[in-house]
């Protein structure tokens, strides 16, 4: 049984992959970090806790960064709204933060709870060899625990992570949005040594969502679903306002291989963050001529059985929402 934890900045897909973590049985769900990216820390902590609450998730949830490295904070508040997740629906209830921190507070016999950062190294430390850090944020949280305890970077077992492209972009016309949040984070986990598996854009194309899904979703008619199902119908129109053109899924790519490898291919790598470039700063360069031209520092997906894909992600929503 995989022990996972996850690094997080919900958003609506964020969201999709915690529930599919919630619904796999194969994997021991360690705890969640999250970050600032989608949208503020303020933000997206709010969301995780909503999440959490709402679909009774049973795993501690804890604040971390809320700025990049170097640099000013970059949202994706503009194409996401202002909650960093958009509904056509009724929006998922608020939550009291507090009353929530002070439940985890007594459950975990910690009080304050930790950053999100020594939250992590603890629990790398705690589990050291046999810990997999699933990452679909920026990974500004993850820099700063390697910067913070060098040492953790040997009891990582693997970082599977939603970001970067070995094609083109979309935040820029060169960077994934994740990767240029905080390209200097993102430079300092390549470098790292640790066993890296890329989900970049160029596989997430591959993994479509229609109206089909979000009907599928509302059908079941339960408050959870309905929540679910205004946010998905949000998300399908980011592309088109009538819901018409699919729409890639990116965070649950890096869930969907927990679930079903098998349907997935990897090509080795050296990738290296681009730091300086006008035009492409957060731009993951991936040298596929190795060990030739340069030693690989991680596998890059490159293939997956779209339709199949799909339809786990599917069985494992709609299994979880009823």
């Amino acid at each position: 049984m995989k022990k996972i934890w996850l690094d997080t900045d919900p958003g609506f897909d964020d969201w999709l992959a915690m529930l599919m973590l919630s619904a796999n049985l194969d994997v021991n769900w360690l705890g969640v970090s999250v970050v600032a990216g989608n949208a503020p820390l303020v933000t997206t902590y709010d969301n995780a806790l909503r999440i959490k609450q709402h679909y009774r998730l049973e795993v501690p949830v804890y604040a971390g960064c809320d700025a990049p490295l170097a640099g000013a904070i970059e949202t994706a508040q503009s194409i996401l709204g202002e909650s960093g997740m958009a509904t056509t629906g009724e929006a998922l209830p608020q939550v009291d933060i507090a009353a929530l921190e002070a439940q985890q507070s007594a459950r975990l016999q910690r009080s304050p709870l930790p950053h999100a950062v020594d939250a992590l190294i603890e629990a790398i430390r705690l589990h050291a060899g046999d810990i997999t850090l699933m990452c679909i944020a920026p990974l500004t949280n993850i820099a700063v625990a390697l910067q913070r305890a060098p040492e953790i970077a040997s009891m990582v077992s693997e970082i599977i992570l939603m970001g970067g492209s070995a094609d083109q972009g979309n935040h820029t016309a060169a960077a994934e949005f994740n990767i240029f949040a905080d390209p200097e984070a993102a430079d300092v986990v390549f470098r790292s040594g640790i066993p890296l598996r890329m989900f970049g854009l160029n596989l997430c194309r591959q993994l479509l969502v229609t109206s089909t899904e979000v009907q599928q979703v509302r059908e079941l008619g339960t408050p959870r679903a309905k929540w679910l199902a205004g946010y998905f119908d949000a998300y399908l129109r980011i592309r088109s306002p009538d819901a018409s053109v699919p729409m890639p899924m990116y965070d649950p790519a890096v869930a969907i291989w927990l679930k079903r490898p098998e349907l997935f291919s990897f090509q080795p790598a050296r990738v290296e963050i681009e730091l300086q470039g006008r035009l492409t700063r957060g731009m993951t360069v991936c040298e596929f001529r190795v060990p030739r031209r340069a030693s690989p520092n991680a596998q890059v997906a490159m293939t997956v059985d779209g339709p199949r894909a799909m339809q786990c992600m599917m069985q494992e929503l709609l299994g979880g929402l009823s």
